[in-house]
C-alpha cells in the first residue's frame, strides 16, 4: 500500500467539482465540509442577517469558543454574499435551515436539499434538532437509568450524519454524471440517523415489543458491556464469547466467574450484571488504563482506553495515523478530526485554512448523459461481516451495483445466526437472521471456503471480473489469506478496495479485537455523554458499526468517482474508531481553547434552555423538547399557559432560563405527565416548539411521518416473514431508489457465478460442492473466540 510522500501536496479525489452552499444549519455545512475536505471547490453563500453558527458557543462559560465550531465546519470555503454572484456550479447544498426561494441558481449536477423530515408527510413543517431527530428515530429511549429520563447522546450527530447521506448522494449523482435536467435529492436528518438504530429495530421486530432502558451501559443481550475506571482513566470491554469471557475473568483473577456454568453464553450473563459490574470495579484500578488495553490485544479480548479530549490529542495511534488535522482560525491552531475518507492515493485535506473569500471559478465538470442508477455497471466483491462492511456495500447496492457477497460453510455472516449447532443448521436458523436480511438486501451470495487454495483462486477470479472490493476482517486477515491489496490489484491500476478495522491497517493497535460497542468506546464519544456523576455514557450497543458503515460508502463513492475521472484506483485504510471522531470535536475544541475538559451535561444543552426528555401521560413514555430561541421559549409559555413566564423579562435570555433551569425543568414535567406525548408534541410543533415523542425501538418503522414518506420497504422473505427495512435516506426526483432484491439465501448464487464470471464448468462445480469448497449450508466447524 502506497502513500503520497514528497513536499508536494497531495492530489484531491474531487478535483474540479464545484459546490454551492446556500448557508442554514450544521448539517448543510457538513455536507459541504466533505466535499471542502476531499478538495471540491466550495463556496458558501451567507443569510442576509448573519450565519448563526458564527455565534454558536460550545461552552455557555467561555466566550473564547464563540465561533469555533463554525469555524471547523466552514474551513477551506470561500464566502459570498450574493448568490446572484456566486459561479456556476455542480452540486447545489441547502442546508436544513436556509431559504428556498426559487431564484436559486440551477447546477449542473444535482441539488442536495438537506432537512430534518422532508418537504411532505406529517413533520415536514416541524422544527428539528439532533434531540427530536435521535428521540423519532428510537435511539433515545433504550439508553439512560431504567427509571428514566432517557438519555440524549449528544449534539450534532444526527446533524452531521444527515449532512454525510447528503455527501454520499452528491457524489453518487457525480458519478452517474449530467444528464438532460439537473436532477434533486431530498435528504432527511431524520431518516439518515435512522441507519444507527436499524439493529435495535431488527430486534425488536424478533422479540415482538419495544427493548427495555436497563440502565447506563446496559443493553441487552450483551453482558457485560461497559466501561471502568482505571488507575489513570477509563477502560471499555466487551466479552462477547465463552473464551473472551474466560480471558478476561484470567486477566481481572476472577477464576470463579470464568468457570461458572450459568456465565459462560452471552444471554445468560445479563441477570447478573450488578454483580459482574461491582466484581469488576474491585479489579481494574490495580492497573493503567492503557496496560490493560495491551493485556485485551494480547489475549484477544476487545478491551479499549476510553480517552477523553487530552486522550484523543495524545492518542498514539491518532498521531501516527494522522487522524487529526491541523486547523487554523486566526491566529489560533487547533487539532480537530480529519475527514474519515481514508483514501490512500487521495487523502482528504490535513490542514484546513478559515473560509476565505471567492475567486475565480473552477473548470466545469463534462456532460455525461446518464439517467441510470448512478452505479449501475459497478461489480462490489463484498467479504464483510457483521454491520459495518454490509451497510457500506449495502448502500452501494441501493445506489444500483452489483454485490456479490463470498461467506464460507465453515465461517457465514456472523449476522446470520449465533448457534451454529447441527439441530440449528438442519432448521436453517441461519436464514432467519432479521438483521442480515436487513443489510445485505439486493446482494448476490457466493460461499467459498477461503482458508482452501482452491476458494481463495475462486475468490482472486471474481475479483479480476469487479470494480471494488470491501472486507471489515480483524486487521491483516486478508493478508495471510493472500488477498490483500497488493495481491489483488497486481497488474491492474483501477481496483478500488476498502478495509475496514478498529484503528484500521499498520499501527501498533491494529490487533484490537473490535465490536461496534468497542468502536464507540475507543473513539472517546462516551466522556462527553451522560451526567457528571455517571461512567463515560454509551449511546448503544453497537453505535460505532452503522457510522463507519456509513463513512465506509462514503469512501468508496470517492474513490469510485476519482476512478471514473482517471482510471485510477486505489486502497482505502479506514479506521471504525477514526468514523467516530468528527462527534468528538466540540469536546476537542473547548479542550484546546480553555485548557478543561467538557462539562458533561446530561440532556440539558449548552445554547438551548430547556432541552431535555420530559415524562407524560402512562409508563415510560417521554417527550423530547427543546426550546431553541426566545419565539419558542414565548411559544411554550403560551402553550403551558403560563403568563408569568411571558411577563418575566429575564426568561427571554438564554442565561436568565439557565440560572433558573432547575425550576422551568420542574414546571415543565408536572405539564407533561398529565399529557399524551404525542399529543403535547403535536401541540407545540404547531405552536413553531421543537419537541416530538420518544420512540420506543418497536415504533420507529410504524411511525406515521415515515409511513407516508414511504422510508421503509415492506418485504417478505423466506424463513423471515415479513420485515420492514429502511431505504436511503433521500428522494431521487420525489422518488424512492427501488429495492434491488431480497437478501441471499447461503451461496445461493455459488453456481450462477462461478460458472459465468469464475470459468467454472458444471462438472467442476459439483466437484467444489463435494470437496466443501463451496457449501450451501453451514457447516458446525466455526470457531469462536
Amino acid at each position: 500500500m502506497r502513500t503520497e510522500t514528497g513536499s508536494s501536496p497531495p492530489q484531491t479525489p474531487l478535483a474540479g467539482v464545484t459546490v454551492l452552499e446556500i448557508a442554514g444549519g450544521v448539517a448543510g455545512a457538513y455536507c459541504a465540509k466533505l466535499f471542502a475536505d476531499l478538495g471540491a471547490r466550495v463556496s458558501r453563500v451567507t443569510p442576509p442577517g448573519g450565519d448563526p453558527l458564527h455565534s454558536v458557543r460550545l461552552d455557555p462559560d467561555e466566550p473564547v469558543t464563540v465561533g469555533l465550531y463554525d469555524g471547523y465546519l466552514n474551513a477551506g470555503k470561500q464566502i459570498v454574499n450574493d448568490v446572484h454572484t456566486a459561479a456556476a456550479c455542480d452540486l447545489l447544498i441547502l442546508g436544513e435551515t436556509a431559504e428556498r426561494s426559487a431564484d436559486l441558481p440551477s447546477p449542473r449536477i444535482a441539488t442536495l436539499d438537506i432537512s430534518w423530515f422532508g418537504s411532505e408527510g406529517p413533520y415536514a413543517s416541524w422544527t428539528g434538532t439532533d434531540l427530536i431527530a435521535q428521540a423519532l428515530a428510537g435511539m433515545v429511549h433504550p439508553a439512560g437509568p431504567a427509571a428514566g429520563p432517557p438519555a440524549f447522546l449528544g449534539d450534532h450527530q444526527a446533524t452531521q450524519i444527515g449532512g454525510l447521506a447528503g455527501y454520499c448522494a452528491g457524489v453518487a449523482a457525480l458519478i452517474g454524471g449530467r444528464s438532460e435536467h439537473p436532477q434533486r435529492f431530498e435528504i432527511s436528518i431524520l431518516e439518515a440517523f435512522i441507519s444507527a438504530a436499524e439493529l435495535q429495530i431488527c430486534h425488536s421486530e424478533v422479540r415482538g415489543e419495544a427493548l427495555p432502558r436497563l440502565g447506563v451501559n446496559r443493553f441487552v443481550p450483551t453482558c457485560p458491556l461497559s466501561i471502568h475506571r482505571c488507575r489513570d482513566g477509563w477502560i471499555g470491554i466487551t466479552p462477547l464469547t465463552s473464551t473472551q469471557w474466560q480471558a478476561l475473568c484470567a486477566m481481572l483473577e476472577l477464576p470463579e466467574l470464568g468457570s461458572d456454568a450459568d456465565l459462560q453464553g452471552l444471554g445468560s450473563r445479563y441477570p447478573h450484571a450488578a454483580r459482574l459490574e461491582a466484581a469488576f470495579d474491585t479489579r481494574f484500578p490495580a492497573r493503567t488504563a492503557e496496560e490493560w488495553a495491551a493485556l485485551g490485544r494480547k489475549h484477544r479480548v476487545p478491551m479499549v482506553i476510553v480517552p477523553n479530549a487530552q486522550g484523543i490529542l495524545d492518542h498514539p495511534v491518532f498521531n501516527a495515523r494522522g487522524s487529526l488535522a491541523s486547523l487554523t482560525l486566526g491566529e489560533a491552531t487547533y487539532r480537530v478530526p480529519l475527514t474519515p475518507l481514508r483514501l490512500e492515493t487521495t487523502p482528504p485535506l490535513a490542514q484546513l485554512d478559515a473560509p476565505r473569500k471567492a475567486t475565480a471559478p473552477a473548470t466545469p465538470l463534462p456532460a455525461v448523459a446518464d439517467d441510470t442508477a448512478p452505479l449501475a455497471g459497478v461489480r462490489v466483491i463484498d467479504f464483510g461481516m457483521g454491520w459495518a462492511g454490509p451497510l457500506a456495500t449495502r448502500m452501494l447496492a441501493d445506489f444500483g451495483a452489483e454485490v456479490i457477497k463470498i461467506e464460507a460453510g465453515r465461517y457465514p455472516d456472523w449476522w446470520r445466526s449465533v448457534d451454529w449447532s447441527t439441530d440449528a443448521i438442519a432448521r436453517k436458523q441461519y436464514e432467519e437472521s432479521r438483521s442480515f436480511s436487513a443489510l445485505n438486501r439486493g446482494k448476490k451470495s457466493v460461499s467459498l471456503d477461503l482458508t482452501q487454495e482452491t476458494g481463495r483462486s475462486l475468490a482472486k477470479a471474481l475479483v479480476e471480473h469487479a470494480d471494488v472490493i470491501v472486507e471489515n476482517q480483524a486487521a491483516g486477515v486478508m493478508q495471510r489469506l493472500g488477498l490483500g491489496y497488493e495481491h489483488l490489484s497486481a497488474g491492474r491500476d483501477d481496483l478500488v478496495m476498502l478495509s475496514m478495522s478498529a484503528f484500521g491497517g499498520g499501527n501498533i493497535w491494529s490487533e484490537t479485537r473490535a465490536y461496534g460497542s468497542v468502536l464507540e468506546q475507543g473513539s472517546g464519544l462516551p466522556c462527553f455523554a451522560g451526567r457528571p456523576e455517571w461512567p463515560p455514557t454509551m449511546a448503544h450497543l453497537a453505535y460505532g458499526d452503522p457510522i463507519g458503515g456509513i463513512y465506509g460508502a462514503a469512501a468508496l463513492l470517492t474513490a469510485l468517482y476519482h476512478q471514473r475521472q482517471t482510471g485510477r484506483g486505489q486502497w482505502i485504510n479506514n479506521s471504525l474508531i477514526e468514523a467516530m471522531l468528527p462527534f468528538t470535536t466540540p469536546a476537542l475544541l473547548i479542550k484546546q481553547a480553555t485548557g478543561r475538559e467538557s462539562m458533561r451535561r446530561g440532556n440539558r444543552h449548552p445554547v438551548l434552555v430547556p432541552h431535555g426528555c420530559f415524562p407524560c401521560a402512562g409508563e415510560d413514555n417521554w417527550l423530547a423538547l427543546a426550546v431553541v430561541d426566545v419565539d419558542a421559549w414565548k411559544s411554550l409559555a403560551h402553550v403551558m399557559g403560563r403568563d408569568d413566564w411571558l411577563q418575566d423579562a429575564s426568561l427571554c435570555t438564554t442565561e436568565g432560563r439557565r440560572a433558573r433551569e432547575d425550576e422551568i425543568e420542574a414546571e415543565i414535567a408536572a405539564w407533561t405527565g398529565i399529557q399524551p406525548a404525542g399529543t403535547a408534541a403535536a401541540m407545540l410543533q404547531q405552536a413553531g416548539v421543537a419537541a416530538a415523542l420518544v420512540h420506543r425501538t418497536d415504533e420507529v418503522t410504524t411511525d406515521p411521518h415515515l409511513q407516508a414518506r414511504r422510508f421503509f420497504y415492506g418485504i417478505e422473505r423466506a424463513h423471515v416473514g415479513q420485515q420492514w427495512q429502511a431505504g436511503l435516506p433521500l428522494l431521487r426526483n420525489g422518488e424512492r431508489y427501488p429495492m434491488r432484491g431480497l437478501a441471499p439465501f447461503l451461496g445461493g448464487d455459488s453456481e450462477a457465478l462461478l460458472t459465468t464470471i469464475a470459468g467454472c464448468s458444471t462438472a467442476a462445480f459439483r466437484q467444489l460442492l463435494a470437496d466443501g469448497v463451496v457449501s450451501l449450508a453451514p457447516t458446525n466447524l466455526r470457531q469462536s473466540g
